[in-house]
């Protein structure tokens, strides 16, 4: 466990370059926290057409509640059963979805979980369990951020709604059905 701690304080390290981004963005003025927040979350607004109607404050917005998160190989983002929170822009990296003990998505670059909640204003529970395959580096939103700008920039709200692909629902249930390749056992006696 402790050798699994440092690799990931090394792949932080090497993500963030030893930058505690929130302490420095702690000493800048609103509005120059807001630039560099827009900034650090560029990849995010550029790879996905539901932030191309945004204006910019309403992207200076997003861009403040917008957290990075970095997870190594192994970690656990939910458990089956978690309340869905947040919705997850995966910017490096690959995660997978289990359900049931069964591998039911894989997740990379440009994808996007969680639930659809700005839709309905109810918190779902995760149907699977989501764990990091290789280091990986995420933007998360709170549910209460997005809402609280979706709220405010209706004209933003529309389009958002409109243009985002959600990549995986984690509230919803797969059904796997398990196929018999080589069909032993599946004749009638």
């Amino acid at each position: 466990m402790c050798f699994k701690f440092y690799l990931l304080q090394v792949s932080t390290w090497a993500m963030t370059k030893g930058i505690d981004t929130q302490k420095v963005l702690g000493y800048c003025p609103k509005d120059m926290k807001a630039d560099i927040c827009v900034h650090l979350n560029r990849k995010v607004f550029n790879e996905h057409s539901c932030f191309r109607l945004a204006s910019d404050g309403c992207l200076r917005s997003l861009a403040m509640y917008l957290e990075s998160n970095h997870a190594a190989p192994g970690d656990l983002l939910y458990h089956t059963g978690e309340s869905v929170d947040a919705l997850w822009f995966v910017v490096s990296g690959s995660l997978e979805v289990i359900q049931d003990d069964e591998v039911v998505a894989i997740l990379g670059k440009g994808d996007v979980f969680g639930d659809e909640f700005w839709k309905c204003a109810k918190t779902g529970q995760s149907a699977a369990n989501v764990r990091a395959l290789t280091y990986t580096d995420l933007h998360m939103i709170k549910k209460e951020k997005l809402m609280e700008v979706l709220n405010f920039y209706k004209a933003f709200a529309n389009s958002f709604a409109r243009n985002l692909v959600l990549t995986y629902n984690l509230t919803n249930r797969v059904s796997v059905e398990k196929i018999n390749m080589f069909g032993f056992g599946s004749r009638d006696q």
